[in-house]
């Protein structure tokens, strides 16, 4: 299995149909998550919020997904993922990709890991059209996980190449 999704499983880092007002609230419900596993401390999701209103949404990656990060120096422990699914989308400000429902978030203690571990996995997971269906319409983190390990596999077998 790759290591972004065996990371995200390892740390019980899925929260699947939770309700959020706003992105902001959305943010930290997945920050709660990676804060609960030892995953970053609680600087890393201001930064994350800060980020957002001085810079804008610049973690839309796609429609309706969203990819909350921030620098490792901003409250980083250890690199970990956390996958948030939502009942209802949120606004993020992002005329192309609003609203958002899937939310990814990424806490990399070294670029370096990040960029060959998880960016290239994560950027499949969101173009595949399969997967991330079969994310929102997973009823609970079990479904997620089994949608997750699904990908996993298929990632490894070459399948997206």
């Amino acid at each position: 299995m790759a290591c972004f999704v065996d990371r995200l499983i390892e740390s019980k880092t899925i929260a699947v149909g939770c309700s959020a007002r706003d992105w902001e609230e959305a943010i930290r419900i997945g920050g709660r998550m990676m804060i609960d596993a030892g995953l970053i401390d609680d600087r890393y999701v201001q930064t994350m919020i800060s980020n957002h209103r001085e810079i804008g949404p610049y973690f839309i990656v796609a429609p309706g997904i969203a990819m909350p990060h921030a620098k490792p120096e901003n409250g980083v422990l250890k690199t970990g993922y956390a996958l948030l699914t939502l009942s209802s989308p949120v606004e993020f400000g992002d005329e192309e990709n609003d609203p958002v429902d899937v939310l990814i978030f990424a806490g990399a203690a070294n670029r370096e890991e990040h960029n060959q571990e998880a960016v290239p996995q994560i950027a499949e997971l969101c173009d595949s059209e399969k997967y991330v269906h079969a994310l929102r319409g997973a009823r609970n983190n079990d479904e997620a996980v089994s949608v997750l390990q699904d990908f996993a596999a298929a990632f490894e077998a070459g399948e997206f190449d």
